[in-house]
């Protein structure tokens, strides 16, 4: 008993130091591992759609998520692969985007249990092995979109799509490492669980338990409900606390336990300096603008859309006229001008804005091709701020982010003006901006994320050169 209760104190201080690491060093390596594949996968579930491989889904918006869950995986019939692909690539988008923005990722949240679930997520498109042969009915219908998007498509898009698989195949390859590696600590961390709340709790006997190896497993087995409820019973795990306590190679297995859980934390801290590339998670900031080009080119086509129904509605008596004759002629429109009320963000300060229609749309149109050139590495738009000064990319970074918000301020208004002010006749057609101007939000929180985790990587590398620990 003595030799137990000297070894489980040594074991608590040594699981707890490794838990503080895996949560302040391997943790922020998952949750940005999951950044970058939910971009890649927003980007590649826009390009599908943009290229009309694949159907949107209308309810994604709607959908809402209070934990992690698994993506249909069923086989479905060959003339539907297009809808079921879209549907389920869009929930693993979705999945992504919750996974990035809510969840907890900690030791604690990432129990053995939850760890399989997370593996199976991950499965849910075999991105390294993307067959037409492949037995999973989500990576074979993916696959086949892929291999016609190949056959049929322009250069661009191609080098595109290449990207994106890669990065996707990248993020995975990395998540499956750490999770392995992480799955392998749980065991322990689930062993010292039940060594610091089982060994503690008032009906664990340590004068029977420590008799014997058999008594020692009654009483954790007797003891573990009231700990953790419903929680599962790993039986081999808990075996393998009774031989680091009673077995005959005792000693050995603690020293190859307490060896295993040691914790260089200088090693560490000099190895994440030096791997951390600064330079690349400016780059992924600066190419994941190109996410902004499909919902714009979208709100472009609606908005012209939406004019053109007013436009058809008030062309009446003289006005359809002048209409007709201007289009006989070939004589330029006079211009379209909206007022709209618009909604300043921050203060909710209202105040009418005159919109010049035209220029606003060319504009519109003119960052769609502008954003698109940043889509590959290879990519004029790429190439452009691969050599340029940080400080410019990111003066560059974040006006693209305030333009888009302003651009959105005013896509909202004119939204809610196309709505509100059309003839009732022609309401029902008017289409709805919702969905893009969430989609443009969605891009712009990415685009931001990418922009915080660079500062407070050049944040870390300064503090770590100041320590001296820095290469």
């Amino acid at each position: 008993m003595g030799n137990s209760n000297d070894f489980s104190p040594k074991v608590i201080e040594a699981v707890t130091a490794k838990a503080q690491w895996y949560d302040e060093i391997v943790m922020p390596k998952i949750l940005e591992a999951y950044r970058l594949l939910h971009t890649c996968t927003k980007n590649l579930y826009d390009l599908m759609i943009k290229k009309s491989v694949i159907k949107e889904d209308p309810y994604r918006l709607d959908k809402e998520f209070s934990g992690l869950q698994q993506i249909n995986n069923d086989q479905f019939a060959e003339p539907e692969r297009s809808t079921i692909i879209g549907l389920r690539l869009s929930d693993y988008e979705t999945m992504l985007d919750w996974l990035c923005t809510y969840y907890k990722f900690s030791v604690d949240s990432l129990t053995i249990s939850n760890i399989k679930k997370f593996i199976d997520f991950n499965n849910s498109f075999q991105w390294a092995n993307l067959s037409e042969n492949s037995p999973q009915p989500n990576t074979r219908g993916l696959a086949g979109i892929v291999s016609e998007m190949r056959n049929s498509m322009d250069a661009l898009t191609i080098s595109t799509l290449g990207d994106i698989l890669s990065k996707c195949k990248r993020c995975t390859a990395d998540l499956t490492a750490l999770f392995k590696d992480l799955a392998d600590f749980e065991k322990e961390y689930y062993k010292y669980k039940i060594r610091k709340d089982v060994f503690m709790h008032p009906k664990f006997d340590e004068d029977k338990a420590f008799n014997s190896p058999n008594e020692e497993m009654a009483q954790i087995k007797r003891t573990f409900p009231a700990v953790f409820g419903k929680e599962p019973f790993y039986t081999q795990l808990v075996e393998e606390i009774i031989k680091e306590d009673q077995d005959a190679e005792k000693e050995k297995l603690r020293a190859a336990l307490l060896k295993k859980l040691e914790v260089q934390q200088e090693q560490q801290a000099k190895k994440k300096t030096r791997t951390v590339d600064t330079r690349e998670i400016l780059m992924t900031a600066v190419q994941s603008l190109c996410s902004f080009a499909t919902p714009l080119e979208t709100i472009y086509s609606k908005l012209n859309e939406n004019n053109k129904l007013i436009k058809e509605a008030s062309n009446k008596g003289l006005a359809k006229l002048f209409a007709a004759l201007r289009k006989a002629f070939n004589i330029e429109e006079k211009p379209i001008v909206y007022e709209v009320l618009i909604i300043e963000m921050g203060t909710n300060a209202q105040k009418k804005r005159k919109v010049d229609f035209y220029p606003f749309c060319a504009d519109i149109k003119k960052r769609v091709n502008f954003y698109n050139a940043f889509a590959t590495k290879g990519s004029p738009g790429y190439k452009k701020f691969l050599g340029a000064e940080p400080t410019k990319a990111l003066e560059f970074l974040n006006k693209q982010i305030s333009d888009i918000q302003n651009i959105s301020v005013t896509l909202k208004a004119l939204d809610t003006y196309f709505k509100n002010s059309t003839v009732p006749e022609i309401r029902l057609k008017i289409r709805g901006l919702s969905m893009e101007l969430t989609t443009l939000k969605n891009c712009t929180i990415n685009t931001n994320q990418y922009i915080a985790d660079y500062m407070a990587n050049i944040e870390e590398q300064e503090q770590m050169k100041k320590l001296g620990i820095s290469e």
